[in-house]
């Protein structure tokens, strides 16, 4: 009797600690199952254009996952460089960046650039020495990625190379923009100053200006050619951006879509 009642009391000690250990591996399971599931819903809702949707499921993933936090904040990040919010999207690109393994560090560099590049876009016509500092900034969050994660002909090689040329060409055309900008200015005062000179001069001296102004006006045209070609390199470059979208190998009107 004693034994059948030892038996019976180690049974439910078992019992218990089988139920105890089945709760425990239920939640983790639980727990683990919740983070990938927000994890995926933040591409899946970004690939179905939902931003919103995919930047609140970054942000679950964040506040319950301790590990691969790099994930959940280039999430958010680039669902909010999707919408326009360039400021938040570059503090989450930066947060992800930091702590981002070397073999994901590409991704995040791609679209951190790609923010960069909008802020820069936006303050061009107000501020164009912003301008060049962001599209600068632009271009070496690109050439600052490690060789883990772009080996040759990948896919992020191509993209990054293809990001790279489109900020040059932008950076360029803004660059060509304001220095002619200056030029005209400077045409236009000394137009002013030769056709002052010109009243008080014999007609000699007037012949020859008007041989200076000519050749002035033919670099003024060379000049003026070649910033219409980086205009137009430009236009083109965000032309291309709309037409091909976020899954476009070429130019983009949306960063690449998370993970």
């Amino acid at each position: 009797m004693n034994r059948l009642k030892g038996l019976w009391s180690r049974l439910r000690r078992i019992t218990k600690i089988n139920l105890i250990i089945g709760t425990i591996a239920a939640l983790v399971f639980s727990y683990i199952a919740v983070t990938a599931y927000f994890g995926t819903a933040s591409q899946v809702r970004y690939t179905s254009n939902d931003f919103p949707g995919a930047k609140r499921a970054a942000s679950v993933f964040l506040h319950f996952s301790p590990v691969q936090r790099h994930i959940g904040y280039f999430n958010r990040g680039t669902a909010e460089a999707a919408v326009g919010d360039y400021d938040a999207a570059q503090a989450d690109l930066e947060a992800a960046l930091e702590i981002a393994p070397a073999s994901a560090e590409c991704a995040v560099r791609i679209n951190l650039s790609f923010v960069y590049e909008k802020q820069a876009d936006e303050v061009a016509g107000q501020d164009p020495e912003q301008s060049q500092e962001l599209y600068d900034r632009s271009l070496k969050t690109l050439e600052d990625a490690p060789k883990e994660c772009q080996p040759d002909e990948s896919e992020e090689k191509q993209k990054s190379e293809t990001a790279k040329e489109r900020v040059e060409d932008k950076k360029e055309g803004e660059k060509a923009k304001e220095e002619g900008d200056d030029e005209d200015s400077q045409n236009e005062d000394s137009q002013d100053e030769s056709s002052d000179d010109e009243e008080t001069s014999d007609g000699d001296e007037q012949q020859g200006s008007e041989d200076e102004e000519s050749e002035d006006s033919g670099n003024k045209s060379e000049r003026e050619k070649k910033r219409e070609e980086l205009e137009e390199r430009g236009e083109e470059s965000e032309r291309h951006q709309h037409e091909q979208g976020p899954r476009g190998n070429g130019g983009r009107s949306t960063p690449e879509k998370p993970w």
